[in-house]
């Protein structure tokens, strides 16, 4: 009885899924557009080219040749010289350019009298990235002209290069990234954002499809094909979604590590099934919220709410172990962070899927919390009055 009542609901659902062909074109069209956005918008891993300034009040060879190495490197591109600072703070303000940087006067004759001149980076930190990036190569672009100076003069002196360098960089530091070596802007965005923005897809259609059953008034129907039992009656309804939803999860993940390359460590194939986990577990809170608040607008708006928050609780936007003590907490109530968890351990770590089984088991358990309210979501699919009570 169970098998048939699971099947009629199933095969009712897939009915009305095929009625409302705008809310699943709409879901499809959602994601698919996403992926094009996000990973065709980070195609190149790391933002290059970034805007940035010079003041150049030296105009030596020295101060040109900083220009030439500033200019010279990927992250940055000098698109424009500026005869003072004010002109450059103003251009920085009116976001033209990232940063700038600002050459001294006598910086030429002050290396030589070995007075040290100071070299002034300024950077527009309201662009979190691009400020950054921009920065962080004018400060290394800064750092090495300061070398090859010491280098030459070294050099006039009568050094050897092997004499040198110890002097100029007396400890040599060996970088090893592990699991992105490229650093790849991409890898640590996409493969969180997107997920997310999934869920925030399952939140929704689930939720629609229980509350419009109360709102149309034919939960009766639904609850009778599934013959009065309210665990069936879930999981029929919930199944074409879990499958929809499943097969755009693969999709998107076949995308990003077999089309994109992002690195994959680990075991692609446990990633799709905690994919399949963390979709469950998505549909298992709508359903909740459902149960507590069986009204359409309410229902919807705390899910969009939710599904909004799991980006930041996520942590992988924010370091989780910076958050107060509460938020700490309540990541463990958010899916995405156990997804996003699992996709560390597999995709960079490398680690044993034994590793990921507490993430995968807590995602699994989510179903659990559908069950302590699922007699108030039969009060109001048998009682329409209900969902105003």
């Amino acid at each position: 009885m169970l098998k048939k009542g699971l099947k009629a609901v199933f095969l009712r659902e897939c009915r009305q899924m095929m009625s409302r062909p705008l809310y699943i074109f709409g879901s499809i069209f959602v994601m698919a557009f996403c992926c094009l956005f996000y990973l065709s918008m980070l195609n190149e891993g790391v933002p290059q080219k970034l805007p940035v300034g010079i003041v150049d009040c030296d105009h030596t060879n020295i101060s040109r040749m900083i220009k030439r190495e500033v200019d010279a490197g990927q992250a940055v591109r000098v698109v424009a010289e500026y005869a003072n600072y004010t002109e450059a703070r103003e251009a920085m303000q009116r976001g033209e350019i990232y940063a700038f940087m600002y050459i001294p006067a006598n910086l030429y004759s002050d290396l030589l009298s070995f007075k040290r001149p100071t070299i002034t980076l300024y950077a527009n930190s309201a662009y979190t990235l691009g400020g950054t990036l921009a920065y962080k190569q004018l400060m290394t672009m800064a750092n090495l002209a300061s070398g090859a100076v010491q280098r030459e003069v070294m050099r006039g002196r009568g050094y050897r290069d092997y004499q040198i360098m110890p002097i100029i960089q007396p400890i040599v530091v060996d970088t090893h990234i592990l699991g992105n070596p490229w650093v790849n802007y991409s890898v640590y965005l996409s493969t969180t954002i997107l997920p997310g923005t999934l869920g925030l897809m399952v939140l929704l259609l689930s939720v629609f499809s229980l509350t419009h059953e109360l709102k149309i008034q034919t939960a009766k129907g639904w609850l009778a094909a599934a013959d009065n039992n309210m665990a069936v009656a879930i999981i029929g309804k919930m199944l074409p979604y879990t499958i929809l939803f499943s097969i755009m999860g693969w999709a998107m993940n076949v995308v990003m590590f077999k089309v994109m390359h992002f690195p994959m460590s680990g075991s692609f194939i446990f990633l799709n099934v905690a994919m399949v986990a963390y979709i469950i577990a998505m549909q298992s809170v709508a359903v909740f919220v459902v149960e507590l608040l069986p009204m359409p607008g309410v229902a919807i708006s705390i899910c969009s709410l939710y599904g909004t928050l799991c980006y930041t609780l996520s942590g992988f936007s924010y370091p989780v172990e910076a958050m107060l003590s509460p938020f700490q907490a309540l990541t463990w109530l958010v899916p995405l962070r156990h997804y996003y968890m699992i996709t560390i351990d597999q995709m960079l770590m490398g680690l044993p899927v034994t590793q990921s089984f507490f993430r995968f088991a807590i995602l699994m358990a989510a179903v659990l919390i559908t069950i302590p309210a699922a007699g108030r979501l039969r009060k109001a699919a048998l009682n329409p009055d209900y969902i105003g009570e």
